[in-house]
């Protein structure tokens, strides 16, 4: 079997399509997007946020981290490898997270403490979208009732395709908030998974995505944990925006806040839930800067690898943490997915993912060739998904 033993990293040079439209195109739109969305932005701000636009779109050279600031030594840490670059010559996964990094600092986030993607991530609440997911879970499982392991299955899926309703990908335009179907998932490790998570008496630990829809999604599998197994679950957060719609702690509690004032008993009901849950320590938050970080999984500090240690599963939400556990490569055909992952000894884990960029591991080969020639562009479409289990 042909195995690639040594990472290499996608690129935002031309080899990479979509990584180089991303720079091209779709980052210096998010930030533009921030510049027309935020009313209260001050001229200079705005006139910062339309030069790094420019800056990306241009591919000029990716400026060091600026002082003052209360992570400059780490960032500084992660760009050293990286001087010298430019944002259409230097590794994706690098460059795309530290230009989110670079938003912050034109928008004075240190000193506002004012999240620049708030009113995009708000337009979703304003226009009933955001619980959506929870009326589906809550419909199906009143008409047709089931015990733990297809509950903890249907919640699954539930989170699977809430990671199409990214606002970072669609960069302004129409977000894909339909729901798939098994059919649609190129890996489907749900049974397994399931019995997985139900057998244990270990805290599940999730690390999170994009709040809004995906994260109602996110929650109702948090949800079902706790209610068939007793177990707490752990969300893993970004300590600051990142990424348009990643999740916050502040996120968090936005959500649960607007689903408790809902006039819908469904959504009401499972916003009391939450916030019980959360009280009573079920659900637990753990905001790290790691998360927020250009670093792969192999790579992760200390702190982390000791938080999930004992974890009954880590869970892996987005293509984002996908291509963080997997160090953002495309892998050749068949490639086991704990080759992919490094020195990475995390067990069991789970990662749930729709697609979104070209990144893949432990996908047969005769699956590939079967996508790329009913359906090209399927790696990045957000249309197919996956529920892939690394035991």
């Amino acid at each position: 079997m042909n195995q690639q033993l040594h990472p290499s990293p996608i690129r935002t040079t031309e080899s990479n399509w979509f990584a180089w439209n991303t720079m091209q195109k779709r980052l210096p739109q998010n930030i533009r997007n921030i510049i027309d969305s935020n009313h209260d932005l001050l001229p200079s701000e705005a006139g910062r946020l339309a030069l790094l636009a420019d800056q990306i779109s241009g591919g000029h050279p990716i400026p060091e981290p600026a002082l003052p600031a209360p992570d400059y030594e780490e960032w500084l840490e992660q760009y050293r490898p990286h001087a010298g670059e430019h944002w259409h010559d230097t590794e994706w996964f690098f460059g795309e997270t530290y230009a989110f990094r670079l938003i912050l600092d034109a928008c004075r986030y240190w000193e506002h403490s004012r999240d620049p993607f708030f009113y995009i991530k708000q337009a979703e609440y304003d226009a009933d979208m955001v619980f959506e997911p929870v009326r589906a879970f809550t419909d199906i499982q009143h008409a047709d009732p089931a015990g733990p392991r297809e509950s903890v299955i249907r919640a699954l899926h539930t989170a699977v395709w809430g990671n199409r309703s990214d606002l970072s990908f669609s960069a302004g335009g129409q977000v894909n908030r339909e729901r798939g179907d098994a059919g649609l998932l190129i890996v489907n490790d749900d049974a397994a998974a399931a019995d997985t998570l139900l057998a244990s008496t270990r805290p599940a630990h999730i690390v999170m995505d994009n709040s809004g829809a995906e994260l109602a999604g996110d929650l109702v599998l948090a949800l079902e944990l706790i209610r068939h197994t007793g177990v707490d679950v752990v969300l893993h957060l970004k300590i600051h925006p990142t990424y348009v719609s990643d999740t916050t702690v502040a996120d968090f509690h936005h959500f649960v806040r607007t689903a408790r004032a809902s006039s819908d008993g469904r959504v009401s009901a499972y916003g009391n839930s939450l916030y019980e849950a959360f009280v009573r320590g079920c659900i637990r938050l753990a905001p790290d800067s790691f998360w927020c970080s250009t670093g792969f999984l192999e790579g992760m500090p200390s702190r982390i690898e000791k938080s999930l240690e004992g974890a009954g599963m880590v869970i892996f939400k987005g293509d984002f943490n996908y291509r963080r556990v997997v160090r953002d490569t495309v892998w050749p055909a068949d490639t086991p997915l704990r080759t992919a992952m490094g020195t990475v000894t995390l067990s069991p884990l789970l990662l749930l993912r729709t697609m979104k960029s070209d990144v893949t591991a432990a996908i047969p080969a005769a699956v590939y060739e079967e996508l790329d020639r009913r359906e090209p562009g399927w790696r990045i479409s957000g249309h197919r998904g996956l529920i892939q289990l690394a035991p």
